[in-house]
């Protein structure tokens, strides 16, 4: 399904700096050697977020035959390398060509998110039978941009995560996203991985807009999975939601907070409990996502916005949700040591690149 090119989506995000350093060319398919700086949109706000306009490769170019050649003997500092060429593209279609090579280019901020989520997660998964109606009954979950299907591996294999099945029966997870590449990988992995968790943990992969009120602000903000008639749809029953919990995980730099809550509202039953983590308004001054083609261009998706955590916890505030649990994380020197995120990391030693917060529906 084409999605407007208007709507400003992503899911699970790298890191593209504003500036424009000089990977090596023969680097393929991985994310952009990163460098701070203060160069970046420091000034730029949730509500001017930073524009990536549409813009066209740049041709290869060509010597000027009139232009006579230096003499050898001529002596100077040598020109500038050329910029590596950046290329701006939807949302989408940067996700779709991503996808690919998206769980094995070295994501500096998938990484941090991960060892977050090692004790994040569970966290959030302790809070979730407080949130179903009754003992023994089916817990229905929705992963927001599942993206490859990061954290829904997660969630199905990791047999400790689970109360017992005497607290809770079943659980089924909906997967939804955008873009049509990042779901045939999560499709790929997920059902290679069937058989090896608990049993009790079912899925389904959906594509759909996931953020309708970006794109058109009277819609309704309930996703809309493809080929379903909304209308029939909520008549019978079947509409999407509301769901017992929610995890979102490095989507929300590219949506408005205003449509991101709405949509998680309009999703999560009260009581029910919602987890989302994002890349940090340090480091969203200084990078965006995106990722390098094997051919050594930048490929830059749709637009970001900069959200802080008092930013995000307020906006969820607003629209009902009671905060459990915030926390900010920057890169320490041991995870690079450590190996825990590559050596691009320690250009990010000191800089708060990611924060997280549980959340609980109130009504």
């Amino acid at each position: 399904m084409t999605q407007p090119n208007t709507i400003n989506m992503t899911f699970d995000t790298s890191l593209v700096d504003l500036q424009q350093p000089h990977p090596s060319l023969n680097t393929s398919f991985s994310t952009t050697e990163s460098e701070p700086s203060d160069a970046g949109y420091a000034q730029s706000t949730a509500q001017h977020p930073i524009e990536t306009p549409e813009l066209p490769p740049n041709p290869d170019s060509q010597p000027n035959q009139d232009t006579p050649k230096q003499s050898l003997s001529q002596t100077g500092p040598a020109p500038p390398k050329p910029s590596t060429p950046v290329h701006h593209i939807p949302t989408q279609e940067a996700y779709d060509a991503w996808a690919s090579i998206y769980d094995a280019d070295g994501n500096m901020l998938q990484a941090i998110d991960d060892l977050e989520l090692s004790t994040l997660l569970p966290e959030f998964v302790a809070q979730i039978p407080k949130a179903t109606p009754a003992p023994t009954s089916t817990l229905n979950m929705i992963d927001l941009g599942c993206g490859t299907g990061r954290n829904t591996a997660k969630l199905l294999t990791n047999t400790v995560l689970w109360p017992d099945q005497d607290v809770l029966e079943s659980i089924h997870i909906t997967g939804l996203d955008f873009s049509r590449g990042m779901l045939d990988v999560a499709a790929q992995k997920l059902g290679a991985l069937v058989g090896t968790g608990t049993g009790r943990v079912t899925y389904q992969l959906e594509q759909c807009d996931c953020f309708p009120t970006v794109a058109n602000a009277s819609a309704s903000p309930i996703p809309v999975l493809q080929n379903q008639n909304q209308d029939q749809d909520r008549e019978e029953g079947k509409i999407l939601g509301p769901v017992d919990a929610l995890v979102s995980t490095l989507v929300l730099e590219h949506v408005p907070l205003h449509d991101y809550f709405a949509t998680l509202a309009a999703l999560v039953r009260p009581g029910g409990c919602a987890l989302v983590t994002n890349m940090h308004d340090e480091m969203g001054k200084m990078s965006q996502a995106g990722f390098v083609r094997e051919d050594g261009v930048k490929v830059r998706a749709g637009k970001s916005f900069i959200h802080s955590p008092k930013e995000t916890v307020e906006e969820a505030q607003r629209q009902g949700f009671e905060v459990l649990t915030v926390r900010e994380r920057e890169v320490r020197g041991e995870d690079v040591e450590r190996g825990n995120v590559g050596k691009r990391g320690l250009k990010w030693v000191g800089v708060k690149v990611w924060y997280g917060v549980l959340l609980r529906r109130v009504g």
